[in-house]
């Protein structure tokens, strides 16, 4: 059975139930302004939800950086390694001692979890379903889909009062009182299912200097279960939210890529990059983690940046090396590069790569 479709016609829920109720195993591609979710289904049950990728394990990636779990060190370490090697990174990451089986196993849960509460805030887009053969990874359970329906579900039904209250991810939180009257008020801000330790996590995250999506991302507790933390600690007035420019965060940092990889990560390079230039992407296709309610300002930010690091790569390949300066880049380049505000970056080429810097205002 193949199923295609719009999602204003024929929504989530009902995919989700039809594929239930007829037991059938394949998979499920949602797309939306570009960007595509993939969830994979065994019987009727759920197996795994990731966004589509152009390199294997791009979406753990992201979020082993935002959760803090390893370093961009680390993480620029095990490209190489993989490079040589051809190992998937989480086999590479843990033989090799910088992460434990259970940190990656915990991220990839948080991976599914954010994939699923994403594509139910989605009201527009297509679908199409596919039968195909699917094969449970280490550690993967399937899990019935009128379960993940039904937490699906309740989770938008209260995202929607919740981002009244909470407003934006991208508000510094702040600390109004220290830990020990933080332990002493508990009983005022916990209920309603909320995890003591996980609270407490995220008072201990609200530091000053991180916006309220970096405290939730480094909770590793869920855009959802995050912010819904977050807000009972600002009701309970333990953390309050400032408008402001956050501090820990202040540069946009391009991890360099091998010189000479193997040839076939050389022509998958390649390949993807002029296919980003011959497809002329969105900004919203260049997402790799779900983040529902980044600000339209964080967006573009964040789109520019992955333009003008495609450009850099299709420039590398096409000269045999990256540009001398920015300026450099021309030609077919010009289009891609028409929205990036150029003037605000600052761009440094070494021998192994290049350090690419966003100037924040």
């Amino acid at each position: 059975m193949s199923l295609r479709g719009i999602l204003s016609d024929f929504g989530s829920a009902d995919v989700f139930q039809l594929i239930a109720q007829q037991a059938k195993t394949g998979r499920l591609e949602i797309e939306r302004a570009g960007r595509v979710l993939e969830v994979l289904f065994i019987e009727g049950s759920v197996l795994r939800a990731r966004p589509a990728e152009i390199r294997p394990d791009g979406a753990l990636a992201t979020v082993l950086l935002r959760s803090g779990a390893i370093s961009e060190h680390t993480l620029d370490e095990a490209w190489r390694l993989q490079a040589e090697t051809l190992d998937p990174l989480p086999e590479l990451l843990v033989s090799r001692g910088m992460i434990t089986q259970e940190e990656i196993d915990q991220l990839q849960r948080l991976i599914n979890d954010e994939t699923i509460f994403e594509l139910f805030l989605w009201d527009e887009g297509k679908f199409a379903f596919e039968p195909c053969e699917v094969e449970p990874g280490r550690n993967e359970t399937p899990v019935r889909a009128e379960m993940v329906l039904l937490d699906a579900l309740r989770m938008r039904d209260e995202w929607g009062p919740m981002q009244r209250e909470l407003k934006d991810l991208t508000l510094v939180m702040t600390q109004e009182v220290d830990l020990e009257e933080f332990r002493a008020r508990r009983d005022e801000f916990e209920g309603d299912g909320l995890d003591p330790k996980a609270l407490e996590k995220l008072f201990t995250l609200a530091n000053g200097r991180a916006t309220a999506r970096r405290v939730i991302d480094l909770s590793r507790l869920g855009t959802f279960e995050g912010a819904r933390g977050l807000r009972a600690l600002m009701r309970a007035g333990v953390v309050s939210g400032e408008a402001r420019r956050a501090t820990d965060s202040a540069a946009v940092r391009v991890r360099p890529t091998a010189s000479r990889p193997m040839l076939a990560y050389a022509v998958l390079g390649l390949c993807a990059a002029f296919a980003v230039l011959l497809l002329q992407l969105r900004p919203e296709r260049l997402v790799d983690y779900p983040v529902p309610v980044a600000s339209l300002a964080d967006t573009r930010a964040s789109a520019a940046t992955q333009r003008l690091r495609v450009a850099l790569e299709a420039h590398r390949w096409a000269e045999g090396g990256y540009p001398a300066s920015l300026a450099a880049l021309g030609g077919g380049l010009r289009k891609l590069l028409a929205t990036v505000p150029l003037d605000q970056y600052s761009y440094e080429r070494s021998e192994d790569g290049y350090r690419l810097t966003r100037r924040l205002d």
